[in-house]
Order: structure tokens, then sequence, then C-alpha cells
């Protein structure tokens, strides 16, 4: 779909211009195409050949919260643009050594998406004369003065049209009309609600009576009354577009085979923003479903026809949620939920692999050999899920294991373990954290790698936990 705001976008972010935000005027807002409108003007001709091979896209995402968080992404940014692994504790320290790193580059475009809190920001600001900052946010009044706003809100009834009858049959054009008033221009809703159409049409049903009970699924859910039949949701209304989720999320549900909802619903335990691989998806649907790993990649093909879920062939196999309807799952769950089946998850993971004992009898125990894991995901968000599934003290006695510590330094470098420390946030895991820290300088990729882990071991050895 190509909107005005992608031409708009792609010549400020052409300009001499520090930085360029899309955002929208409803705060807190998703759905509305803001990430679709920056990958659109990364792929765009004139920007590749403005900014060349030095255009890095980065998702920040809510979960990135407090400083110590802060810092770590910011150090992960670094590290993969420059290959400089030096961390920080403090978000503007990192900062400020990330924009004297990028006052040597030549022109780059640094895109920093779904952007929640001024403080997430603030740090990528910093120095960089010759970058360009392209920024998503649902909260406008982060961006700093002078940014040049674009706002995505509605679309426009043309492109919203467009949306709705992709690939569909002719319809009446006043079902048409009334659909698209139905869903608020909303390009979410009307990207599931043109899904759900197409999916009930592939089974034969009637195109226009298909549409008509769609519609009237909508209305009888939302804010239209009986005798106001033209009315729409209130997009400026956090629980109007909550409810509108919602009623075309269980519109598409009830096409899934049996289970299938509590399938979808039990991809909420996983983190936000990230590719999903479908084997550890299939692991989890297994012992929840007793699915095999053919039927779980047959209901995730069913769920992307509905768009539901987004998939990606490639390395196996990921899927991927929108936030907003990652929210939605998460809120229906509640915390007792997620806690329930992160457990499950972890539980069978654990199964796949071998029992290992504490490396000492007074160290706590690991009780499987986690770092044995492959999986990048896994290796990423293990500490994550033994947090949700509310097991801290086994998270802290993995991410404080020096064989977890080896494999996630030869797998992402010295941010990686000392990130896992620092979310843990206990007395023993801060004290790590900081001994590891101490250390980081020195732990920058080195060949052969064998020898990275033995300067690990030299300069641990001395350290009293």
């Amino acid at each position: 779909m190509d909107r005005s705001q992608t031409r708009t976008t792609v010549a400020a972010v052409c300009r001499s211009g520090r930085t360029v935000g899309i955002t929208t005027s409803l705060w807190g807002a998703g759905g509305f195409g803001k990430t679709t409108l920056a990958s659109a003007v990364c792929a765009s001709r004139r920007v590749r050949r403005r900014f060349r091979s030095r255009i890095y896209s980065f998702t920040i995402g809510r979960d990135v919260r407090g400083r110590t968080a802060v810092a770590a992404k910011v150090t992960e940014v670094t590290r993969f643009i420059t290959g400089d692994t030096k961390p920080f504790e403090d978000p503007d320290l990192a900062g400020a050594h990330l924009g004297r790193l990028l006052d040597k580059r030549s022109r780059t475009l640094l895109v920093l998406d779904d952007v929640w809190e001024h403080e997430q920001l603030a740090p990528f600001l910093r120095g960089g004369r010759r970058c360009v900052r392209l920024v998503t946010t649902r909260n406008p009044n982060l961006l700093p003065p002078g940014a040049h706003r674009i706002q995505v809100d509605q679309m426009s009834y043309a492109q919203a049209r467009a949306v709705l009858t992709w690939n569909l049959p002719d319809l009446p054009k006043a079902l048409v009309r009334n659909l698209v008033l139905a869903t608020g221009r909303w390009a979410l809703l009307l990207r599931l609600t043109n899904s759900l159409i197409a999916e009930q049409c592939a089974s034969g049903a009637e195109p226009a009576a298909a549409t008509e009970q769609i519609l009237h699924r909508l209305r009888d859910s939302g804010p239209a009354a009986v005798d106001d039949p033209t009315a729409t949701w209130n997009l400026d209304d956090p629980g109007q577009r909550n409810q509108a989720v919602k009623a075309s999320i269980e519109a598409a549900t009830t096409l899934l085979p049996p289970s299938g909802p509590d399938r979808f619903t039990e991809l909420g335990i996983f983190a936000e923003d990230e590719s999903i691989p479908i084997p550890v998806v299939a692991l989890l649907w297994q012992a929840s479903g007793g699915l095999t790993e053919i039927q779980t990649r047959t209901l995730c093909r069913d769920m992307e026809r509905l768009s539901l879920v987004g998939l990606d062939p490639a390395n196996g196999g990921t899927l991927s949620l929108h936030d907003v309807v990652r929210d939605y799952l998460r809120n229906a769950f509640g915390t007792a939920g997620l806690a329930r089946v992160n457990g499950l998850l972890i539980d069978t993971i654990a199964a796949t692999l071998p029992t290992a004992p504490p490396l000492a009898p007074d160290h706590p125990s690991p009780e499987r050999a986690w770092w044995q894991l492959t999986t990048g995901y896994l290796l990423d968000h293990l500490i994550d899920h033994f947090l949700a599934a509310g097991r801290i003290p086994l998270a802290e006695a993995v991410a404080g294991d020096i064989r977890w510590v080896q494999a996630r330094l030869t797998q992402r470098g010295p941010t990686a373990p000392w990130s896992d420390l620092t979310g843990i946030d206990t007395a023993r895991t801060r004290t790590l954290a900081r001994g590891l820290a101490q250390t980081a300088h020195l732990l920058s990729p080195t060949e052969p790698r064998h020898a990275l882990i033995g300067v690990l071991h030299n300069r641990l050895d001395t350290h009293p936990h």
C-alpha cells in the first residue's frame, strides 16, 4: 500500500535533519502501520542510494525498562553497528560512546522501532552528526524538539477499501462502505477482517453473505447502536480499540480447528517483537495439546491465513505476533495463566537436556545443562521465561553459572550474560554483574574462540563469587 506518508518520510530522511519520527496522534495506539511504513522507507531506492549499506534497524519495545536495560540495549546496538563491545551500566554514557563512534562513520540511518519512553530514546540522540534517526513511537511527546513528525493514523477511505477488498471477489459497494466504517479505517483491523472474509470464501461461503455476517459481528461487539448502524469505533478510546481487536480476533479464531484458539492464546508467553522458532512453538504445543511438529506447522499456517500471526519459512521457520495481538493474548491469559504456560515450556525444554550438578557444593543448582541449548531465541530469552514462570532461584542459578556465561559470551558477546544477570536483580546477581562488567573490555571477540574462555576464567578466578 503506497501511502503518502511513505513519500513524505523518504524526503525527510534524505534531508540533512537529525531525527524523523513516525508517530500517531492517538497515544498508545498500535496497528496503524508505523513499522510497515519504516520498512518501506528503508527499502526505498532513494534512501538506499543515500545511505548505501549503512541502514540499521532495531526494535526497542516496551520491555526495555530501567537504566540498566536501556544501557544494555544501547550497547547491543553499538556492538552490531561498530563491533565495539564495551558495556555500560549508565545509558547516558553508553549513548555518548555510541555517538562518538557514529561521528567517525559516514552517513548512517538508524531506525529505532517501537520506542515507548523518553529514557529509551535519549541515549541514541547523542552525537552522530551524520546519523539520521528514524523513530517509530506511539508517544509523539517523546520526540526531540525540531524532529520531523510524520503522523500515521487512520487510512484514507480509498486505502482502507483497497486493504479490505484485497484479493476478494467483487462485493456490493454499500456493504464495503459499511464495513470500512465499522473498522474505523484501522490498518490492523482491516487486515484481520480481509483475512477472515477470504478464509470464509475459500471454504465455499457466498462472499456477500460472509461479509455481511462479519459486519454484524463487528457491530454487535462494538459501539454501534441498533438505531445507528453507521456508528464506528472511537479509536481515541483505548477501551474501544481493545474491544475492536477482541471482536476481530475472536471471529478469526472460531475458524481454527478444535483446540486451535487455546494454542493461539499460548503464543502470548513469547518475547515481544521477536521471531519465534517454529520448533520451539512445537515443543510447547506438544506438551499442552499433544501436537506433532507437522501439526504445529499446519496450525501456524492456518493462523497466518487469518492474519493472526506472521510466518517466515527461513531458518526452519519462525512466527511473529503483532504487539497489539500479543497484548490481547496476555490479557486473556492473566498473570497466573502466563506463569503456568511459561513453566510448561521450561519443563518441556528441560526434559530434552541432561542433568547438571552445581560446580561447587555451596553454589545453587542449575538442574539442567541449559548452556547446551543451540536455539538463539532460547538462549536470548530463557532467563525471561524463568522469571515469567516465577522461578527466580533457577534463573539466578543458571545466569550465575560460568558454563552459561561461557555459552552466552561466545553467542552474543559480554553484554548478553551481563544483561541476563541484571535482569534478575538479586544481591548475588548484582555482584556477579559488576564483576563481569569489570572484565568486559577484555572479552571482545578473539581467535581462536577458546582463548576468549581462557580470558574469562583467568579474570574471574580471583572473584569471590
